[in-house]
């Protein structure tokens, strides 16, 4: 009895050492905001768009600034709050600013910088459709 009690209290402190070290890991890891998100503030006239967040923030642009314009110098583990699209963009109140409820691609914010980099860069989706997907 005495080898058991041996071997479940080393298994204890293991599990323990175990989930400290995760725990530890997780928190020193890089937050680069929701994996998955889905924009739909301004659903109405099309379904709101599942836009890969975790893939564009770790994988395909260079600064986290270039979307999020209102946070200059952003970095992935940054604890800053981050404002959301639709603060400022949805039916804004100044008439130079982007809104996102136009379906037009030089007035809405999201059709202007994400269908521009799409092309630019020749790849991912351009067509209504493609991004609004029912």
């Amino acid at each position: 009895m005495k080898g058991i009690d041996e071997m479940k209290r080393i298994l204890t402190v293991l599990g323990v050492l175990v989930f400290a070290l995760a725990a530890t890991y997780v928190a020193a890891a890089p937050h680069h905001g929701p994996i998955d998100t889905v924009i739909d503030a301004a659903a109405s006239k099309k379904p709101g768009v599942h836009f890969p967040h975790g893939k564009h923030a770790t994988e395909l642009v260079q600064s986290c600034d270039t979307c999020h314009h209102q946070n200059p110098g952003l970095t992935a583990g940054n604890d800053k709050d981050v404002q959301a699209c639709s603060e400022c963009h949805l039916k804004p109140a100044e008439a130079d600013v982007p809104d996102m409820t136009q379906m037009s691609m030089k007035k809405n914010p999201f059709h202007m910088l994400c269908i521009n980099c799409h092309k630019q860069e020749k790849k991912g989706p351009t067509s209504c459709n493609d991004c609004h997907v029912k």
